[in-house]
């Protein structure tokens, strides 16, 4: 039998063999789960598009505010950290609201942090207002993952998952060219005071067409042989966690104003080292920690986190850095750099599906190693050919043509790698995990970009720098995939 702390993250987080085992309980039900998906699917919608809008926005934030790249990517890492904290205590949380419940109180926290986004006074207004954005994502996402999976019969479920992914993969391909035409046509400010319609909205559909559905009890669960009440998550460890990664990102976006080897920088990485060592302890002996250390004697699951941080965190400044060149380096419409940036995603989503059948009959070192090689083919042609003269079609679109294609081999696979030897109980946690790593792993690659830009003669130069870490990613992806392979040829 599952545990206790594995139920109510299974239940939170979206894992298929979980989420409806209490639903008997449902007082109500939408009349068919497509009416559940589509109410869920708004949702879905609108947080791909403000993920699109942050980047896209960046330049008319710095121009605002008068700030440098270095202050204005908090704007980025601020939302990635809170997420990343976030994702286990929302799944406590569900448990004593009710996904349903969760799911209306996060799109709620989200509009409010939109509109507090759209009235910023100053940059510090703008990273708070972003925190509150990203507590509501964190509490909207995996509430509207398991209320989808909860509304489809078993058998069904798996045409559950992929409409979900097939809604999240059109947005994404949409969401740089919306993001660019909404702040082109309004400003950045209207853009983001979009969600709030949006927001009002789904509360009012979702209030009449989604099922309901009891928290737990909070009475003891009988778990084996003994009894024992549902854990509360580790609010001391999520405090370590945001407080260490914050650190080490803060030493190094400021490396290059503060000097790499200066005190500042050292004693900011150190202390935020130091934390997250202190979290790891604690999550040694806490009954409901931050990070399940007990998943990591999965050799796949190992492996497959460090993929996620490496190569699926990687994303984030590929996307920030694009932007950035096309319109402040070649001078391009938020509009026209949205639909150059959307190839991406165009690319990556379709060999996604494909990929995902090739890597359950193939095993998923034998795509996740062709993607590492494009990663470094489209990081060696991007850093070498871009130059200050626009190029669209003679380099732009091969380097990314390599590019959507290596984030469509690899990003999904090494999700699917780091879970692939979890017991069904624990696949919620796992999930959970998983996605903590790649928040994190973002954040990082992020402030390593941020300081490259800071650092370089010009906008051009920079990004070649930032592009030419693809190479790093790719290198680094085909070790790590290799010893998965071996582990599938040892079952």
């Amino acid at each position: 039998m599952a545990s206790t702390d594995d139920r109510h993250h299974a239940a939170a987080l979206g894992d298929p063999d979980q989420t409806v085992a209490d639903d008997a309980s449902a007082s109500t039900a939408a009349s068919s789960p497509w009416t559940t998906f589509m109410v869920v699917c708004g949702a879905i919608v609108a947080g791909t598009l403000n993920f699109s809008i942050a980047f896209v926005a960046y330049p008319e934030l710095r121009r605002t505010f008068d700030a440098s790249a270095s202050s204005i990517s908090w704007s980025v890492t601020a939302f990635s950290i809170t997420a990343a904290a976030l994702t286990m205590p929302a799944g406590w949380l569900a448990d004593r609201l009710g996904r349903r419940r969760q799911f209306l109180f996060g799109v709620a926290v989200l509009a409010l942090g939109s509109a507090l986004v759209a009235v910023s006074p100053n940059l510090g207004w703008l990273i708070a207002a972003r925190v509150v954005q990203a507590t509501g994502m964190a509490l909207e996402v995996p509430a509207a993952q398991a209320l989808v999976l909860a509304a489809f019969p078993v058998e069904r479920r798996s045409t559950a998952v992929g409409a979900i992914g097939a809604c999240g993969g059109v947005f994404s391909a949409l969401g740089p060219i919306v993001g660019g035409a909404l702040i082109d046509s309004v400003g950045w400010r209207w853009t983001f005071a979009a969600n709030i319609p949006v927001a009002l909205a789904t509360i009012a559909v979702s209030a009449r067409y989604l099922p309901r559905d009891a928290p737990l009890k909070r009475t003891a669960i009988r778990d084996s042989d003994a009894t024992s009440a549902v854990p509360r998550p580790d609010l001391i460890g999520t405090v370590l966690l945001v407080i260490g990664i914050s650190l080490v990102a803060l030493g190094i976006v400021e490396a290059d104003r503060w000097g790499w080897a200066s005190g500042r920088t050292l004693a900011s990485i150190a202390v935020g080292a130091a934390l997250l060592v202190a979290l790891v302890r604690r999550s040694r002996h806490h009954p409901d920690p931050v990070i399940d250390l007990g998943l990591w004697r999965f050799r796949n699951f190992r492996v497959g986190t460090v993929l996620i941080f490496v190569v699926a965190g990687h994303f984030g400044p590929v996307f920030l850095m694009s932007m950035i060149m096309l319109t402040d380096g070649w001078g391009l419409t938020r509009v026209q750099a949205g639909l150059a940036v959307a190839m991406i995603p165009a690319i990556g989503g379709p060999v996604t599906f494909i990929v995902g059948r090739w890597a359950d009959r193939y095993g998923h070192a034998r795509v996740i190693m062709p993607g590492g090689l494009l990663f470094v083919a489209a990081g060696i042609f991007l850093s070498t050919q871009i130059g200050d003269e626009r190029q669209l079609l003679a380099v732009w679109f091969p380097g990314v043509v390599m590019y959507g294609l290596a984030v469509g081999l690899s990003h999904s696979a090494s999700h699917a790698s780091a879970l692939s030897e979890i017991p069904p109980d624990r696949l919620g946690r796992a999930g959970g995990t998983a996605k903590i790593f790649m928040d994190l792993g973002s954040t990082v690659w992020v402030a390593i970009a941020v300081a490259i830009l800071a650092g370089a003669d010009d906008t051009i130069a920079g990004v070649r720098i930032v592009f030419a870490t693809m190479v790093i990613v790719g290198l680094a992806s085909l070790p790590l995939a290799a010893a998965l392979r071996r582990i599938q040829h040892l079952r």
